[in-house]
Formats: C-alpha cells, sequence, structure tokens
C-alpha cells in the first residue's frame, strides 16, 4: 500500500511543479441489483488509462485500505470505466464506504471518502431469474426475500404511526431488515421491496433539480382555470435554505416594460410547458373585452418527465399558505389518461389542499373522479381539526397511502380519509342524485380501483382562484367572495379586490414544502 501511496504523493507533486492543471476524479455511480452483485463506473474521457475502485460495506474505510474489493480496470466497456462485484448481497439501507483512483494523463488522483447507501434495486440479474424459478418449482430459494447480506440497516425512517383501522393502509416504518414483495412500480419497472425508497428530493441545491423536476411555463387551463400565468420566475420560485418557497406576483409588476401587460399578446414561446400554439401558451389580452391574462404570477413544478410510480407511500413536509382565495397543490396526476383527458377523469390525487375562511383554516385531501362541482367533493375529506394544527404557521407532513386496495390521506400520522372499493363501491358504480360519472364504461375496464391503477407523477404549485375549488355554496364565505365562478369577469374582480394591499393580501400567503419522498409499498 505504501507503494500506491507513494506514486500518488510523487504524481501530486509533479503536476503541481510543472503548473498542470487539477483534475477531478468524476463522481462514481453505483447500481446494486437483485437478489446480488453491484457496479461502480465512471464515464470515459480522453487521457483516462485505468481506474481503481477500493470498498467496504457497512464499515468505513481507514485511509487508503485497500477495503473488501480492490480492483484495478484497464479497459473500457461500453464508454465507462466499470467495476463488477457480481456475489456480494447488499440489502435497503447497507451503507457502502469507498474510494476511487484514476490515471489521467500519466497521473494519479483519487476520489475519497465516498459514500453509497442502498435505497433501490435496479432491474433483477440473470440469477434473480434463475431464483424465482426454483422457487416456484419448490426447489428452494424464497419469492420474498430480497438478500440476506450481513451489517445493519442504515435506512431512512420516516417514523411510525398508527395503523388504519377504518380500510386505510396505516404509516408504515422504513425501519426494517426484511424485503417483502412490493406492489409498486416506478417508471414502468416493478420494484423488488416494500417500504425502498423510490424517490427524494431534500432541496438542499439553489435551484431544482433538473433531474428530477420539470418547471411549468403555461396559462392555466381547465378544468378549473385558476388565476395563474405559471412562470419560472426567480422572486415567486425560490430554494435556498433547505426548502422551496412559492409566492405569487402581480403579472403587471413582472411586465413593467408594458404600459398595459394584461390587455397584450402573451407568446410563451418555445419553452412553454402545454401544447404548443393553444391557449397555454399563447394568449391575446387585446382580443376580449373582458380579462383573459392572468393577473398573478404563480409556480408549478412536476415529475412527470423523469420520475412516475403506480402504488406507494408519498409523503410532503410543507407550511402551507394562509391567504384568502390561493391554495396550494400537493397532488397526483395521471401520466396517461387512460380513462378520459377531460375534468379529471382519469384522476387526480390530492395530498394536501387548503384555503382560508374567515379566521379558519380548511385541509382537505383524497380523490378527485370529476372536476365538475356534482362529484368534485363526493371523495374528498376534510380533516376535523385542522385548527389545531395551525397550518399556515406549523410544518407538516402531509400523507398518501396508495395501495391496489385501498387509498388514504394522513397529516402528521393521522389518517383522516380512506377509500376502499370493497366497503365503499367501485367508483365506476359511483352515483349522484342518480346520475352516472360520464366515464363509467371506461371505469368499469379497469380494476376495483379504477381510474387510480395506472401510473401517476408528482405535481408541487400554487394556485389562486379559479372556477372550480371555490365553490359558492361550500361556506359562507368571509371575507365575501368576491367573485362567481360562471362570470367571465372572475379574473378581474379578485384582481381589483386584492391589487391595492397585495402585500397584506399574501403576507402569510408563501408555501414552503421541506422535502418529498415517495416509498414502495
Amino acid at each position: 500500500m505504501w507503494q500506491l501511496r507513494f506514486i500518488v504523493v510523487m504524481g501530486y507533486i509533479i503536476a503541481m511543479a510543472l503548473g498542470i492543471p487539477h483534475y477531478e476524479v468524476p463522481k462514481a455511480k453505483i447500481v446494486v441489483y437483485y437478489p446480488k452483485g453491484f457496479e461502480v463506473s465512471i464515464p470515459h474521457e480522453e487521457g483516462i488509462t485505468l481506474f481503481a475502485f477500493h470498498g467496504k460495506l457497512n464499515e468505513e474505510m481507514e485511509g487508503l485500505e485497500a477495503g473488501t474489493w480492490s480492483r484495478d480496470i484497464v479497459k473500457t466497456r461500453n464508454g465507462r470505466w466499470s467495476y463488477h462485484e457480481r456475489n456480494a448481497k447488499l440489502r435497503i439501507g447497507d451503507t457502502l464506504y469507498y474510494w476511487t483512483y484514476v490515471i489521467y494523463n500519466g497521473l494519479g488522483y483519487r476520489e475519497d471518502n465516498g459514500v453509497f447507501t442502498v435505497r433501490e434495486y435496479a432491474n433483477y440479474t440473470t440469477d434473480a431469474v434463475e431464483e424465482r424459478k426454483h422457487a416456484e418449482n419448490g426447489k428452494g430459494g424464497s419469492s420474498s426475500s430480497c438478500g440476506s447480506a450481513g451489517g445493519s440497516t442504515t435506512g431512512t425512517s420516516s417514523g411510525s404511526g398508527n395503523s388504519d383501522t377504518q380500510g386505510g393502509a396505516g404509516i408504515i416504518d422504513v425501519r426494517t431488515d426484511e424485503c417483502k414483495p412490493s406492489q409498486s412500480y416506478k417508471n414502468g419497472r416493478q420494484q423488488q421491496c416494500t417500504n425502498q425508497l423510490l424517490f427524494e428530493d431534500n432541496f438542499s441545491g439553489t435551484q431544482l433539480s433538473k433531474d428530477r423536476w420539470t418547471v411549468e411555463e403555461r396559462f392555466a387551463t381547465k378544468p378549473d382555470q385558476e388565476f395563474a400565468l405559471y412562470l419560472n420566475v426567480p422572486e415567486v420560485l425560490q430554494v435556498k435554505n433547505g426548502m422551496v418557497r412559492i409566492y405569487p406576483q402581480l403579472t403587471s409588476s413582472h411586465f413593467q416594460q408594458h404600459n398595459h401587460p394584461l390587455n397584450i399578446k402573451h407568446d410563451i414561446g418555445p419553452r412553454c410547458t402545454g401544447r404548443a400554439n393553444s391557449e397555454e401558451c399563447v394568449r391575446d389580452g387585446s382580443a376580449t373585452t373582458y380579462l383573459s391574462i392572468p393577473p398573478f404570477i404563480a409556480a408549478q413544478f412536476s415529475t412527470k418527465e423523469h420520475f412516475t410510480f403506480q402504488y406507494g407511500r408519498v409523503e410532503i413536509r410543507a407550511k402551507l399558505p394562509r391567504a384568502n382565495w390561493v391554495f396550494p397543490q400537493l397532488w397526483l396526476q395521471p401520466v396517461n389518461e387512460k380513462y378520459g383527458v377531460d375534468d379529471y377523469q382519469s384522476g387526480q390525487m390530492r395530498i394536501a389542499f387548503s384555503y382560508v375562511n374567515g379566521t379558519k383554516m380548511h385541509l382537505f385531501g383524497g380523490l378527485i373522479v370529476n372536476a365538475n362541482s356534482s362529484w368534485r367533493w363526493e371523495k374528498l375529506c376534510e380533516f376535523p381539526n385542522a385548527q389545531q394544527l395551525d397550518l399556515g404557521n406549523d410544518f407538516h407532513v402531509y400523507t398518501l397511502i396508495w395501495t391496489e386496495e385501498h387509498i388514504s390521506v394522513a397529516v402528521d400520522n393521522e389518517v383522516y380519509c380512506n377509500f376502499n372499493p370493497n366497503s365503499h363501491g367501485r367508483l365506476a358504480n359511483l352515483n349522484k342524485d342518480e346520475l352516472e360519472l360520464p366515464n363509467r364504461d371506461l371505469l368499469k375496464k379497469g380494476s376495483k380501483v379504477a381510474p387510480f391503477d395506472q401510473e401517476f407523477y408528482i405535481t408541487l404549485g400554487y394556485g389562486i382562484g379559479g372556477v372550480n375549488d371555490f365553490n359558492e355554496g361550500l361556506y359562507d364565505w368571509q371575507p365575501q367572495k368576491p367573485w362567481e365562478n360562471t362570470n367571465e369577469r372572475a379574473m378581474s374582480t379578485l384582481l381589483k379586490a386584492v391589487e391595492k394591499n397585495f402585500d397584506d393580501w399574501l403576507e402569510f400567503g408563501e408555501l414552503l414544502i421541506d422535502y418529498v419522498r415517495v416509498y414502495a409499498i
């Protein structure tokens, strides 16, 4: 080992003496397979002639020790320098400590103190397929075990909660050494283990990760037609202090170069995330006698192009906005609108939805099977003790548990909304005032939880007004609701009510999101 240390030190001294630019070893990509094996690799670039990996499982490295696994790689494969370990069995929660070494342009460089915690498995290996065949044929093996490597589990814990005694899934503790078969899918691929972390963002950077999120740039449209223009504006959408902050602006304050910004044509152009050349991307404010350009700029972002899943547990820690006529958008939306494209016919799952009425703040969660007012609230539930939570001032964890058998919603581990088709009936058979859902026949072709039997993606954002969420007949609104949902001048009516005192209106109106996590179920 002293020879390796000597080479590395001498290479560094020579590089400094000759003024050779410093080279940084690329961060290693690590992929863990089920039931055994893992791969460590870096991309090839001109000048690399050797890649070395040294690692230990669940035990920190002592300096430049060789470790349990120690290998020099002298040839590339498919454009990468890759080390394959085929026999090690790593469990969810195991931690791999490692360092890597690269010879670049004749000099040696290291990446030290590497730490990788196993959060998920990649596709089954050939060995896994064979083990499953043996299990099915009664020749040994177990289809309910995901490896038996030694070492302690250090996976993320969500904390345990009370089981749901009314048909929901309950809150599951992820601190477990066992790997039970999962019914969850991630990006079209079935997952191996329950409680496996499928997605996580702690918002630790200074902007949203482009590998996880797409920021919407579009005009709000049907079915809710909220009074918002969604743009990626730094003053509106910020990532700092480990959180996402959304705080709306007046559209007129953003387009100050125009004398009358709500009465001109706005074309978002190629960055528009809506349908090209539609009203999602282009609006002409001079084409109507009423206001057609949304008077407020808000933010919305989603995982649609990056992460989708079917069945799982979603946890979002957030502080909700406390202001009249605004609401948080913490929900799941379908990837493929198999059961209809209009009016949420393919479903929407609301992890948290809230608004202010007078001195009270109301919290809702659950399912939307149709946007129209006659159906909208049929499968949404109101949390009975929202005032005790102080939603607008404190952070809370909002959870949705989604399985093949039932769907439930909780806040701080307290379940308050359940849907169980075995006891509540299939949504395809839902009736209200002797009316049936318009897409009843399509829903009957799905499973018993249809339309919630397809992959969904996460949408987070900030809504203002609109034509569906603030129903005139829902409450005796205090202060009086400024607009009527059916009035074409609704946006201008709300604008007139809040424009002069905009800062006072939104004094406590920021939405803060601390983290988002999705676990296999």
